[in-house]
């Protein structure tokens, strides 16, 4: 598994996979291509034998990173793709020296709030109604070791 920068051509399988998943908040290809015009932002792909496994977008606003979307292929669930795609989120953020990662995430998605409690992530708060104006969003944050003692 490679996880590197996205590529604008890579933009399309994000889309497919975006597709993949219903009442996931899709960006489609549009949406991708605006990212690369915001300086904070990072998109990173998951590619597995050549393909494009998944995708994460994040946005370096020291002294946090914030956790924009991540999402899997379905032929790709359980690969590690995502695992690897939030530990490259967190190297960046190291290397931004943001200390913390924040995400929010739907509170039907159990998948995703049980990927991210695995990888360190704490529930925070909640906002309710806050997708569709039914389902609440969970908020979810990572607190990174310091690099220097204080």
């Amino acid at each position: 598994m490679i996880i590197r920068r996205a590529r604008k051509e890579d933009y399309p399988a994000f889309a497919a996979i975006e597709a993949e998943h219903p009442g996931y908040p899709a960006w489609g290809v549009k949406g991708f291509e605006e990212e690369e015009k915001n300086r904070h932002a990072v998109t990173l792909a998951a590619e597995i034998e050549g393909r494009t496994a998944g995708f994460v977008n994040f946005w370096v606003l020291r002294p946090q990173v914030q956790l924009n979307t991540l999402a899997v292929g379905r032929a790709y669930l359980r690969t590690g793709a995502a695992t690897a795609l939030i530990g490259k989120l967190a190297e960046y953020a190291a290397k931004s020296l943001c200390r913390e990662i924040d995400l929010e995430v739907n509170e039907r998605n159990a998948a995703a709030i049980a990927l991210y409690l695995a990888r360190g992530f704490e529930v925070v708060g909640k906002r309710p109604k806050f997708y569709n104006n039914t389902d609440a969003a969970i908020l979810m944050r990572r607190t990174l070791p310091d690099k220097e003692p204080r």
